[in-house]
């Protein structure tokens, strides 16, 4: 199958899986159509505390779709494996919007060689618009007795769950995890954290309010170290050396089989 083939066959199965708290966004992953529900990543459930999911198919309104409550989409979880497993879920749903889409098969992960190409589905940060990325596979190994599919495109924030898909078949072969990026994510998220806790200080209600030459030296410091946060966040989110992992798919499908 061509990637134009597979994209347009396969796009009415895929959703957008957004968590909510008081109506407000949180986070989003995606999500796609197996026989029998949904097949999403553990970690896009599992290390968020939400309300309220909504799955959104890409015909429909931004911020629309089918709202689950919170206890509603956690029992119908009928499979899981920990984000540092195989890092998947499968909701057990029958929802009416589900009618007529497409319904992901999964192929054999271990027929996939290195140099393979492969296409991705999902919704990178946060995107109204269904989007689909092709690369080839540049490695295959194991980490902790876990199939893992390295490929040579960029995988976002937002890509977290969607189906990756082998073009010979059109069949799913792994289910995208995460990203490599170009810095230590953790150092990036240090700053983040120092500067959020510089600006709730300056925020704090002080005695006698000083002001040099008509400026607020306390409010020009706020603004900068905001400034600064959102550039960190923006940097984080962005910084993608072109490199992408995937669990194979096969753990998943042969589970799935018994249930």
């Amino acid at each position: 199958m061509t990637t134009q083939e597979v994209f347009t066959s396969c796009r009415s199965g895929v959703a957008q899986v957004s968590l909510e708290v008081g109506g407000e966004v949180l986070t989003a992953g995606t999500a796609f159509l197996v026989p029998g529900g949904l097949m999403t990543n553990s970690h896009v459930l599992r290390d968020v505390g939400f309300d309220v999911a909504v799955l959104r198919f890409e015909e429909m309104d931004y911020g629309a779709g089918i709202r689950l409550a919170r206890d509603i989409c956690l029992q119908a979880v009928a499979y899981d494996s920990p984000s540092n497993e195989h890092d998947v879920a499968f909701l057990r749903l029958d929802e009416p919007e589900f009618a007529g889409r497409h319904v992901f098969s999964f192929g054999d992960s271990d027929s996939l060689a290195v140099g393979d190409q492969v296409a991705f589905l999902g919704y990178p940060f946060r995107m109204q618009h269904l989007t689909c990325h092709v690369g080839y596979v540049s490695s295959l190994h194991q980490r902790a007795k876990v199939d893992v599919i390295q490929i040579d495109a960029s995988v976002n924030g937002g890509n977290s769950g969607g189906p990756l898909v082998e073009l010979r078949s059109g069949s799913v072969v792994g289910i995208i995890s995460r990203a490599e990026v170009g810095f230590l994510a953790d150092q990036f998220d240090a700053m983040i954290q120092v500067l959020g806790q510089n600006i709730d200080q300056l925020n704090q209600p002080t005695g006698a309010r000083v002001v040099i030459a008509g400026v607020d030296p306390v409010q020009g410091l706020r603004a900068s170290q905001t400034a600064m946060r959102e550039i960190a966040v923006n940097l984080r989110r962005s910084a993608n050396v072109g490199i992408g992992y995937a669990f194979g798919s096969n753990h998943v499908r042969d589970r799935l089989a018994q249930q």
